[in-house]
């Protein structure tokens, strides 16, 4: 039943394609691991040329683990099946304070959630966090050819409940993408090196957005993308933080929500003299639609991004990365301050108008590849948003520090991992986060954690 299944998949990929126009035939110099054959099916090793083929068809993204270990090909190539996946499993401790239980917290080590001020009998937590896991399928069609064509769907939960959720959803075919992925604003090769911690650096540039772009191929070590995006409101990680906007100052509101007639737009140039050695500039326009309730009108206001990202090596065991984005209004794209209502924020001088904010995201990392199972890996973070003061909420009812009373953070993360197996990682990491508000001072969490990941 599966062979059938499959092949009728096959015949839906070739059937869509566009026969008319000329195809590249995928030249294979090695023959891959079969494993195991049934008529026109072989289940392969993806170790040489159907590696390659599925490489190009995966996400670049911070802590995104390697392909699988094996895929399904017609012997010609035109259709190839991976799935894929890991199991993580995080045993840590929190020390200074209780970010794994403060609202917002949890394994993800948001800095900007941390408790401000620490609370009494809330200094220090224990936790063993089983629910970070995913599945991931990528069906490629035509491979090798002018019109190859690939799927790719990620399936995964949030690292706070046992909920499925669909992270990853996408078509690519002749460089073109379509679907559910991460903002084309983001250099994935930039936001490393890997952390156990899902979530990574405070001032990385990490989203997920509704997205149509293109990324050409590398001419001569020159390449650009540019893309058209509606944003999800939801993180790298699929967890959903709300909007980066508010209508409301001092429990009156004087602007009110407009449907959004454009979308935002990212760009990005990019030169490459090796894997190791290559350098970004990335932009962003914003495009912001909202009602004015003082002058009953419906009006327009613009913000914009920009980063220069990339990675350096001297030494080829030793990479660097780096990252310095800065923009207004662009609090939805920089993983600390995404979902903080602090992007688009009323103008006092003018009611019934808005204003976009200034805010930035800096990161320094290096990866050191002692051995191929053995890696060491440190990372600094700093992010910082200004002239939101007032929008600022001060505490709750417990005078603990608001959600959006956010004013920079810092983040250190240092770690190790090892690789037992092909299939078994291990790793320990230590975390330092500190968050500074408006009027309340500020807080610091750190946190030991170890994982056990077994990828397949």
């Amino acid at each position: 039943m599966k062979i059938t299944s499959s092949k009728l998949l096959a015949l839906a990929i070739a059937g869509v394609a566009m026969p008319a126009m000329a195809q590249t035939t995928y030249v294979i110099t090695a023959s891959p691991e079969v494993i195991y054959e049934a008529g026109p099916f072989e289940i392969v090793g993806t170790s040489n040329e159907i590696g390659k083929i599925l490489d190009k068809s995966r996400p670049v993204e911070p802590n995104s683990i390697p392909r699988p270990k094996f895929a399904i090909r017609t012997k010609n190539n035109k259709f190839i099946m991976s799935i894929g996946g890991k199991i993580n499993p995080i045993i840590g401790y929190d020390l200074g304070n209780d970010l794994y239980n403060a609202p917002g917290g949890g394994v993800s080590f948001t800095t900007g959630n941390i408790p401000v001020p620490p609370q009494a009998g809330q200094k220090s937590a224990f936790f063993i966090n089983p629910l970070n896991a995913y599945l991931d399928f990528t069906v490629v069609g035509l491979a090798g050819t002018s019109n190859e064509v690939t799927g790719y769907i990620k399936l995964a939960t949030n690292h706070k409940s046992k909920g499925i959720l669909l992270k990853r959803a996408y078509v690519t075919w002749r460089n073109a993408t379509v679907g559910m992925t991460q903002t084309l604003f983001q250099d994935g090769l930039a936001v490393q090196p890997p952390t156990i911690d899902p979530e990574g650096p405070c001032g990385d540039i990490g989203a997920t957005a509704y997205q149509l772009a293109y990324k050409s191929p590398s001419y001569s070590g020159f390449a650009w993308g540019a893309g058209i995006e509606m944003p999800t409101f939801y993180s790298s990680n699929g967890i959903y933080r709300g909007k980066d906007y508010r209508h409301e100052y001092g429990g009156i509101s004087v602007t009110s929500e407009a449907s959004q007639k454009a979308p935002d737009v990212p760009a990005f140039i990019e030169y490459a003299a090796s894997d190791r050695n290559r350098i970004r500039l990335s932009g962003i326009l914003r495009n912001f639609f909202y009602r004015d309730l003082i002058t009953s009108k419906t009006r327009y206001l613009s913000a914009w991004g920009a980063s220069l990202s990339g990675n350096f090596s001297f030494y080829k065991p030793l990479v660097f990365n780096f990252q310095a984005a800065y923009g207004k209004g662009i609090a939805n794209y920089l993983q600390d301050i995404s979902g903080r209502a602090l992007s688009f924020t009323p103008k006092d001088s003018e009611p019934g108008k808005m204003k976009a904010n200034p805010m930035m995201g800096l990161v320094f990392g290096a990866s050191y590849n002692v051995t191929p199972k053995l890696q060491f890996n440190a990372v600094g973070s700093y992010s910082r948003i200004w002239e939101v003061g007032d929008y600022a909420t001060v505490g709750d009812e417990n005078g603990i520090a608001g959600n959006d009373n956010y004013r920079s953070a810092v983040y250190v993360a240092a770690n190790c991992f090892y690789n037992i197996t092909s299939y078994l990682q291990v790793g320990i990491e230590y975390l330092y986060g500190r968050r500074y508000t408006w009027n309340m001072g500020g807080a610091n969490d750190n946190r030991i954690q170890t994982q056990f990941q077994f990828t397949f």
